[in-house]
């Protein structure tokens, strides 16, 4: 077997794991799991390699060109270091091979076998080499096995019982610091009297008294399992970082998505959306849309690229911004947490103020103030850019020097009708004409919203489409408009609506994604 195929078949043993436990009893400080799979490929190299020293040391190495004799201890590596002893050499009969010699050899579980030897003509065994190469270190084969090395030994770790982990670090679970119910408490007292925290570990390991023989790692590595256990608390940073804040001060629109936020996934033959349906589902970026398959290799935004976003109602009214693939690199993410603080930072103002990552609910909370100070209207364009520290995130708008009067889509209600006109809207600053509208009365909007709630995604449609069609002199409504204006009372991403039009006789494609009504057939 060769030394590839040795590590490609590699798997993590018992004695394995009790080495690693080993490891970290004596280093007193939680790893990482590319860290102990490491540490495992360096000790099974030095294995591999004292193995064969040690084996070859047994007796001579089988080479086929090479004379042997009677009571000759002979090891052959190419058979899984089998080993034995010449008992007989005669003269071997081969055409093809002459002249060679025939050794029988008494393996060490009493079995003969016999191999050729004094072989004039070529063969691999004559060079081939046992020991690992001096250029193929530990370091090159875990540079070239790593990945498989560090799956096998995820899935070993999490199945043992000896090891316990904390974000993405392993220790001993039978060599935790025991973290009392009292000191927890201290815990839950600091993160209030910080508003909900963020606190870092650190400051609330400061607070308790835990032995100080036991070293600073593990005593984190304790207090943030104690922690992880307990449902008063949440475990807030962004990867890399272990940030605490009390469950029942976080904000209620990050525990529970927002109503406006909810989608119930509709059913859809997206078979019959075509090119140019698929494009503007790409530039909507609904959280929503299923194309991450189609935009994971070439659309989704490198994570240090600035990021624009149209925001819609449901967003604009929730102080929320949609998590789109397009931004899904951009904000922080965690190994273990769904919710994750982070800061936003004023672009023009430098005003920094917090930000919540949902990724469950694909949204990001925050920002009900800073729409409302700057002016934000559904339709607007939302820079994003990443912030001169870690974990932060600069916001802005496309600001107008002097707010303006613009003629906008207005919508308002009536009973249970929407009101479509076009009116002298202020504005601040700059948004996506197809998708910009403003509402008058928010709540009067959200109202009609709870009385459309089992209404059928038709019937909204007809009831949408009718009112934007009577803005025009063609009559013609643009399917980004109709998106925009539909998540007025449903929230519904672009493929179920674009796919609704396409098979209802109902309503007629003028390219371009412009549709116009052409009545029941």
């Amino acid at each position: 077997m060769s030394n590839n195929q040795r590590w490609e078949q590699f798997t993590v043993l018992e004695s394995d794991l009790d080495y690693l436990a080993n490891f970290l009893v004596e280093t007193e400080k939680p790893s990482t799991l590319d860290a102990l799979a490491h540490e495992l490929t360096v000790h099974r190299y030095e294995q591999l390699t004292s193995m064969v020293e040690d084996t070859l040391a047994q007796g001579r190495t089988y080479r086929p060109g090479e004379v042997y004799h009677v009571d000759e201890t002979v090891v052959f590596p190419h058979l899984s270091n089998l080993t034995g002893k010449v008992t007989s050499v005669r003269v071997g009969r081969n055409p093809e091979f002459d002249p060679f010699s025939v050794i029988r050899v008494r393996t060490v579980d009493g079995l003969e076998r016999e191999f050729a030897a004094e072989l004039t003509q070529p063969h691999p065994l004559n060079s081939a080499s046992y020991l690992p190469d001096d250029e193929v270190s530990a370091d090159t084969v875990y540079g070239i096995h790593g990945e498989g090395i560090r799956n096998k030994l995820l899935r070993a770790l999490g199945i043992s019982k000896q090891f316990v982990t904390v974000g993405e670090k392993w220790f001993i679970r039978d060599l935790l610091v025991d973290i009392s119910p009292g000191q927890v408490n201290i815990c839950e007292a600091v993160l209030d009297m910080a508003a909900g925290g963020p606190v870092a570990t650190p400051a609330l390991l400061a607070e308790i008294d835990l032995p100080a023989e036991v070293t600073e790692p593990l005593r984190l590595f304790s207090l943030e399992r104690a922690l992880l256990h307990d449902s008063r608390f949440d475990e807030v940073g962004p990867a890399g970082q272990v940030v605490w804040y009390l469950r029942d001060l976080e904000p209620t629109e990050v525990l529970e998505t927002p109503a406006l936020l909810r989608y119930q996934p509709i059913p859809y033959n997206r078979q019959v959306l075509d090119e140019s349906m698929l494009s503007l589902e790409t530039q909507a970026a609904d959280e929503w849309s299923e194309v991450t398959g189609s935009l994971g290799a070439g659309r989704a935004t490198p994570s240090d690229s600035p990021v624009t976003i149209v925001l819609n109602y449901p967003h604009w009214r929730s102080g929320t911004l949609p998590l789109a693939l397009h931004v899904a690199n951009f904000f922080p993410t965690a190994r273990i947490t769904d919710r994750i603080r982070f800061s936003f930072v004023d672009d023009e103002s430098g005003e920094e103020f917090p930000g919540w990552v949902v990724r469950g609910g694909r949204y990001v909370y925050g920002l009900s103030d800073w729409y409302k100070a700057n002016g934000v209207i559904a339709g607007s364009f939302v820079d994003l850019s990443r912030g001169d520290e870690p974990g932060q995130i600069r916001i802005g708008t496309r600001s107008i020097r002097s707010q303006r009067r613009e003629w906008l889509r207005t919508v308002t209600s009536e009973g249970d009708n929407l009101i479509f006109e076009v009116t002298r809207v202020p504005v601040s600053c700059e948004f996506d004409e197809l998708a910009a509208v403003a509402v008058d009365s928010p709540k009067e909007i959200d109202a009609l919203r709870g009385r459309f709630a089992r209404a059928s995604l038709e019937s909204l449609l007809d009831r949408a489409f009718g009112g934007l069609a009577g803005l025009s002199l063609q009559r013609a409504v643009h399917a980004m408009t109709l998106y925009s204006v539909l998540n007025l009372i449903r929230r519904v991403p672009p493929a179920p609506m674009l796919a609704a039009l396409a098979v209802s006789p109902k309503y007629m494609s003028l390219g371009d994604n412009y549709w116009a009504y052409q009545g029941e057939e």
